[in-house]
């Protein structure tokens, strides 16, 4: 397949991009700082530009059968980036001719997980909730074949799993999940939509 990596020089993003030229697939990284992404390969495209701006990032995406997203600013401040950028996501991929789309947020949104969950999404994490929500609002557009993922905390060094998947909800007691799991759940899902226009919950 022909994907496009939107983030690919963050958590998530770093490791879907090695684990897709693994399998296969051509591969185009569009990305703010290309100089991070040290991989070589025949199959990937590497593009530096403006993840904000409309008719850069719909030459970026052209061509491609599908557009994992793995934006994420980590600042817990207000921040209107997220939003922004599901606007010009949607934007971008209609003006290329692009349906398809797998795009991560955050499980605070389902409003599960008991009090801990509750009173981080109101307070530690309110902006990034907040954020997050309006994102989704932008992307999950009618005429989109849109995926979300809603993992809950992210874990660094351990090897893809075998995750629980939940549409609509956070699995029962899953308050973790690795950014591997996370990466490699996108890849499948954009490979292989299972879940078109639906809120997947992910944990381990």
């Amino acid at each position: 397949m022909r994907l496009t990596i939107l983030g690919a020089t963050g958590g998530i993003g770093r490791l879907l991009l090695p684990l897709a030229l693994d399998q296969g697939h051509e591969v185009t990284a569009f990305a703010r700082a290309p100089e991070k992404i040290a991989n070589r390969d025949a199959r990937l495209r590497v593009i530096g530009g403006n993840l904000f701006h409309i008719n850069e990032m719909a030459s970026a995406i052209e061509g491609s059968d599908a557009v994992l997203s793995a934006f994420g600013p980590t600042s817990l401040r207000r921040t209107n980036l997220r939003r922004d950028f599901g606007r010009v996501l949607v934007q971008a991929m209609r003006a290329a001719g692009v349906r398809r789309v797998v795009h991560v947020t955050t499980a605070f949104l389902f409003g599960e997980g008991g009090p801990i969950f509750s009173v981080m999404s109101k307070t530690l994490f309110r902006n990034v909730t907040q954020d997050h929500r309006e994102s989704e609002q932008e992307i999950t557009q009618a005429d989109l074949a849109w995926t979300i993922l809603r993992p809950p905390r992210l874990l660094d060094a351990q090897p893809p799993g075998h995750p629980r998947v939940s549409s609509g909800h956070l699995p029962k007691g899953g308050f973790t999940i690795s950014r591997a799991d996370v990466a490699a759940f996108m890849l499948q899902e954009g490979a292989t939509p299972r879940y078109v226009q639906q809120v997947v919950g992910l944990s381990n």
